[in-house]
Parts: C-alpha cells; structure tokens; sequence
C-alpha cells in the first residue's frame, strides 16, 4: 500500500488540480438556490394562473358562467392551500356557484379577498427569506439564498417593494461590510444592484452608508478583483440613474464624488470588457447629472480624454448604447462654461459628429444618442474653434441635411430645434459664407420659429 501511494500521488494530484471547484460550486450554488425559492414560486406561479384567468373573464364576452366557476375554484383552492377559508370567502364563493347573473360583480369581489391574502402570503415567504438571510447556517446556504433572492426579484419585480420593506437593503449592505470573499461581496452588489430600482431603496442605501461601500470597493488598493469592481460600478449607475422617481441626490455622494470619478477613470482606462467600459460610461453620465461637483473632478482627472481614447480602441464595434452614454455625458458637462473650453481641445467635435449618424440598430437609443449630441455640439459652437472645427470636418453638411429630411433626425423637432441654433451660432462664428446661399436665406436669416415651423414634422399650426 505504501509503494502504490507513492507511485500514484502524483497522478491523484493532477486529477484534483484538473477538477473545476468553483464550477462544482455555482451548480451547487444554483440547485439551493432554485430549492430556497421553490416555495415562493410556487405562490407566483398559482397567483398568475387565477390573475390570467381574471383577465380573460374581464375581456370575455361569451361562456362568463363557466369562467367565473372555474376562477373561483381556484382562488378557494390558493386559498385553502396557503390560508384559511373564511364564512364570508365561502358564501361568496356559493353564490358564484349558485347564480346566473352577475358574475362579473361578485368574482370582483372574491378576487378582491384573494389579492389581500396573497399579498399576505408572500409577504410571509419574503420574511422566510430574509431572515434565512440574516440568519444563515453556512456560506453555501447564504450563497444560495442571496442568488435566489437576485433571481427571484429580477422575473418579479413587484417582490422588490416588499423585500425592501422587511430591511433586505441594510442587511445586503452590512454582510457586504462583514464578508471577505469577492465572489460573496459579487453576489451582494448584484443584489443590491436589483433591489435598488426606486427611490424608497435608495433612501435606505444611502441611510446606511451604501455610496461609502461602492467607494471602498472601487478605490481600495490592492484593488478588488475585476467582477466585484464591475459589480460595484454597476450598483452606482442604478443608484445614481436618472430614470428612478423623485431620485434627484444622494446624500453622502458630493464627499466622495472625486474618489468615485478617479476610481471609474482608473477601471475604464485599463479594463478590456466592453460591458464594464459602458457601465463605466453610465455611472459617470449619472453622476454629472445628479452632482455639478463631479463635473470639475472629470475634467480635472483627464477622463474625458481617456473614455475617447477607451471608445476608439473598440473602433467600428463599440455599441450605440456606449455612444449614448458619452453624447449623455457630454452634453451635461457642456452645460457648464469653463468645461466648454477644455472639451474643445479634447477632440469631441469629431466624436458628436459620429454620433448624429441615423442607424438602424434600434430607433429608440438612436434617436435618444442624436439628441444628447446635438445638445452638446450646439452648446459647443459657441465657441470659436468648436464652430471652426465643425466646418473643417464638413459638418454643415450633415446639420443641413438633418433640418431639411425629417428621416435624418428621427422626425424629432427637439432635435431640429438644437441644429437650427447649432447652424447659426456656426454663422456668426465663421461667418455666413461656410453655409450655402440657399441654406443661409432659410435655414439662418428667418427666426428661429419661422425655420422651425417650415420644417417640423408636426402637421398642426403653431400660434
């Protein structure tokens, strides 16, 4: 036995090295996780059954008796399966049975009753959940309940309000704080990340130091591993972004707004992952718009230059919704005089000018890029050498062509508005001779509404 251990040692070594561990892992990660939530689901499951149900009797002009019946044997049977038939569900569950007319009144009522219920229900699982959370027996178990929780809110995102009113963000914050893995403290900012979708989230993530655990992560040396960094970028787009309801500052964010901007000029500058690169891009577009301070740390920390010089290593591939998230990025620093001046010698005409193409890789993030960058080039013609700069480069021609053909600027009269008035602070820059007589006569010399009016796409008359 002795000889036989040396003479395979080294043979079970290599076959032990060979075994993927982190990949054994995820897929036990993943069957605890689908285990953890399966009750849950079963709930979601039952409860969309009875809702397609009320649906289809409420659009249903024909056979509504025997609909009604059935809706109403399987809001009694949720019921008996998860709560207790009350006399009331009971009697009126009978008269749903017993009558022939009005149906449409009493299942209203019944599925009225099943609504509280199955709130009452889910949130009864939600608290399952969390404290498993807080409460875990190991650190499989808190993986698994972690990648269910994310999974469970990302197919159901009515459930976000209720894990967040049981304190599911403080809890998530403090086990980010408490944990050492990286591949834990991942699991945690995609989870946070998810649940962060309104503004009552945000409240409880900036309460509880959140903005200062995104910043250590980020900023820390030796830095963090590459996808707990990505994971924490992509936790500060969503707290920060603009589309979340009365979200409009974060307290705690103007402290560390220059550690934040060094930290994602640092990560986009050196990261080769194109998803990283526009996550990078977009949680600096939210942070310009929701922190004029963080304005003066972009220019200060070179990034613009160095996000242009990203951009243009990806060439041909990099994705319109990466362009969308500059031209947003731009056309908010350019709002601010001293950043105008700076911009100009950073080489941005030429990008804005890339960016008003019309594609057709979605019409929605098209139109929305045109317009971030027609905002930003009209505020840059301001200038001199910003005007000078988009003669040289032929851009009149484009500008022209986006006012006469509503099809070159997604017939978007927003976008009419700004070319117009980018044409004409290029006229009095350099001069009436750079646009074509024809132009000048219709497109400069009226009013701004005469132009407009003339080549809107709108069909009504303006007053």
């Amino acid at each position: 036995m002795t000889e036989i251990k040396h003479h395979y040692e080294q043979e079970c070594m290599t076959t032990l090295q060979a075994k993927s561990i982190a990949g054994e892992l995820h897929q036990k990660v993943a069957t605890m996780a689908t285990f953890t939530i399966s009750s849950i689901r079963t709930v979601l499951t039952h409860s969309e059954c009875i809702q397609r149900e009320y649906k289809s009797l409420n659009s249903e002009k024909k056979h509504v008796g025997p609909l009604a019946q059935s809706l109403a044997g399987n809001i009694i049977d949720f019921i008996k399966t998860y709560s207790e038939v009350t006399p009331k569900l009971l009697k009126q569950y009978d008269s749903v049975r017993k009558t022939n007319e009005d149906f449409l009144t009493l299942v209203s009522q019944l599925f009225a009753q099943w609504e509280s219920v199955c709130h009452t229900v889910l949130v009864k699982e939600i608290k399952r959940l969390v404290d498993k959370l807080e409460n875990p027996c190991s650190e499989l178990d808190l993986r698994a309940t972690i990648t269910g929780i994310t999974s469970l809110c990302l197919r159901n995102d009515h459930l976000i309000e209720i894990f967040t009113k049981n304190d599911v963000i403080p809890i998530l914050l403090i086990l980010c704080e408490k944990c050492e893995g990286s591949s834990m403290r991942s699991l945690l900012l995609r989870a946070l990340s998810t649940m962060c979708s309104t503004a009552f989230a945000v409240r409880q993530f900036e309460r509880f130091s959140g903005i200062q655990i995104v910043s250590d992560t980020l900023g820390e040396e030796p830095f963090r591993p590459e996808p707990e960094r990505s994971e924490a970028v992509a936790l500060l787009a969503q707290v920060t972004a603009p589309w979340i309801e009365d979200n409009h500052c974060i307290k705690g964010l103007p402290d560390y707004s220059r550690k934040l901007v060094k930290s994602l000029t640092r990560f986009l500058s050196t990261t080769k992952c194109c998803q990283n690169l526009l996550l990078c891009t977009a949680a600096l577009a939210n942070l310009s718009t929701m922190d004029n301070k963080s304005i003066k740390h972009i220019l200060h920390l070179n990034t613009i230059e160095l996000l242009l010089e990203a951009v243009n290593r990806r060439g041909p591939c990099a994705s319109v919704y990466l362009l969308e998230q500059v031209a947003t990025l731009l056309a908010n620093m350019t709002s601010l005089q001293p950043a105008r001046l700076q911009l100009v010698k950073l080489k941005t005409i030429p990008a804005l000018l890339c960016c008003l193409r019309s594609g057709s890789v979605g019409e929605e993030v098209e139109k929305r890029l045109q317009q971030k960058a027609i905002i930003a080039l009209s505020r840059l013609c301001g200038e001199k050498e910003a005007a000078a700069q988009v003669v040289q480069l032929g851009g009149v021609e484009k500008l022209v062509k986006m006012c006469r053909e509503k099809n070159e600027r997604f017939s978007n009269d927003a976008v009419l508005v700004a070319t117009l008035a980018t044409l004409r602070k290029i006229a009095d820059a350099c001069g009436r001779e750079v646009i074509s007589v024809e132009d000048v006569q219709e497109l400069v010399e009226p009013k701004l509404l005469d132009s407009f009016l003339a080549y809107s796409s709108q069909n009504e008359s303006y007053v």
